[in-house]
């Protein structure tokens, strides 16, 4: 007994020596003053949640090819004089920011452990609805919520971060896309055409001799039923026209 309990006080002390020289891990973090007040940013986040009927979200990423420092390396937080908020990166620089307060907000920055201006974040608005769920009773909602918020809504200083959106836009591989409804008890079938010259969002930007997917646009004033449905390839993506 008294051999086990030397071993087991032998085995505590050496991991506790062993926990007592470990090096503390430190990042510093610094306010980006060239950021927009977080309070701004927090007052849009804040009105697209309460108004935008589910219907948005804000997609923000470190853009790589502006910012001096690799992905993996990027640290950031939301600062404020009560807290700190780490924000995760994923593998593609994407990330969300956190909603605070309106009293937190005030005092909040973006801190990170880039200089000044060498950080490059970009944000976009995309839509909620997957493919397999828009119908032009969607369409037509997208459309009413997003003229509202920018209109009636969001202050002149956040119109900026949400333009005017034009379309509902729809790409594919293949430009096999139709919208369906049932009329008088028959299925009825109506082919989208091609929006010529429409770009893809997510086309390779400065590639040479990318064109991307084709893209065909929906506005809501199309006289076709509420009930239409969108019927579309796999792998196709929705986004907003602005």
């Amino acid at each position: 007994m008294r051999i086990l309990l030397a071993c087991l006080l032998a085995a505590a002390s050496a991991a506790h020596a062993q926990t007592e020289v470990l090096p503390a891990v430190k990042t510093e973090l610094k306010r980006d003053k060239g950021v927009m007040p977080y309070a701004r940013i927090n007052d849009f986040l804040a009105k697209l949640g309460k108004h935008g009927e589910g219907l948005f979200r804000m997609d923000f990423r470190v853009d790589a090819d502006k910012t001096t420092l690799a992905l993996q390396d990027v640290r950031m937080v939301v600062r404020s004089d009560e807290a700190d908020h780490p924000i995760q990166l994923d593998a593609e620089g994407r990330f969300d920011l956190p909603l605070l307060t309106e009293a937190e907000a005030r005092s909040a920055d973006l801190a990170t452990n880039a200089g000044q201006g060498k950080l490059a974040v970009r944000g976009s608005v995309e839509l909620t609805t997957p493919p397999e769920q828009l119908t032009l009773a969607k369409v037509r909602q997208i459309m009413r919520v997003a003229r509202t918020l920018r209109e009636e809504l969001l202050p002149w200083y956040l119109r900026w971060l949400f333009p005017r959106i034009q379309a509902v836009r729809i790409c594919s591989a293949t430009p096999n896309w139709e919208l369906e409804w049932r009329e008088n008890g028959q299925l009825l079938g109506l082919p989208l055409p091609v929006a010529a010259g429409e770009p893809d969002p997510d086309a390779t930007k400065g590639a040479k001799g990318a064109k991307g997917r084709p893209c065909a646009l929906l506005t809501g004033q199309e006289n076709w039923p509420d009930a239409a449905r969108l019927v579309s390839p796999a792998g196709t993506k929705l986004s907003v026209k602005f």
